[in-house]
């Protein structure tokens, strides 16, 4: 009997070690490899960020202390229908976070491409892959926002100009402006 306990043991461990070479969906690895062909990304370079950036800020929602905004110039949606841009979160005590990024409307999927050193060069992010949006802290997700009201509507990504003028009404709820300041 013990032989037999011992054999099965074995073979389940065998399931077990070769289980974890199959795809999982769940870590944004696909299971038909046909099904890579379907749904075909734009190659995307991160943008050369000037010296002089033209951001465009928005409101988040009343929970955050921190200031968004997004690069006016590198804001596009591509051929593929993903809508590709520059991020910039400021904390109140100054410290800025800048990262290119990437929103499938149709999935409700982000993607962080790189982020910006303090020498003003692009980091690649080492896990870059298409990820689902709910996953975070949705008080403070610009991702959420973009997705259910700046960038996407019904599913589609709106032009770069339907987006910065959503971003700019984004202020209309609040009082006061970027000029005289909303704190």
């Amino acid at each position: 009997m013990s032989a037999l306990a011992a054999l099965s043991l074995i073979g389940a461990a065998n399931a077990q070690i070769t289980d974890w070479q199959k795809p999982d969906p769940f870590r944004g690895e696909e299971v038909d490899p046909a099904a890579r062909e379907k749904a075909l990304e734009d190659e995307f370079v991160v943008p050369r960020l000037p010296e002089r950036t033209d951001w465009q800020e928005f409101h988040l929602n009343a929970s955050t202390r921190n200031r968004y905004f997004i690069a006016r110039d590198p804001l596009y949606v591509g051929k593929d229908g993903a809508v590709r841009y520059v991020v910039r979160v400021v904390a109140p005590s100054g410290t800025e976070n800048i990262s290119a990024e990437g929103l499938r409307c149709g999935n409700a999927e982000r993607r962080i491409y790189a982020t910006l050193r303090p020498d003003r060069e692009w980091s690649a992010s080492r896990a870059s892959r298409w990820l689902p949006i709910g996953d975070g802290n949705r008080l403070n997700s610009y991702a959420l926002a973009f997705y259910a009201g700046y960038m996407c509507s019904d599913g589609f990504a709106l032009q770069p100009k339907q987006i910065l003028q959503a971003l700019a009404d984004s202020f209309n709820a609040r009082t006061g402006n970027p000029l005289t300041g909303f704190r």
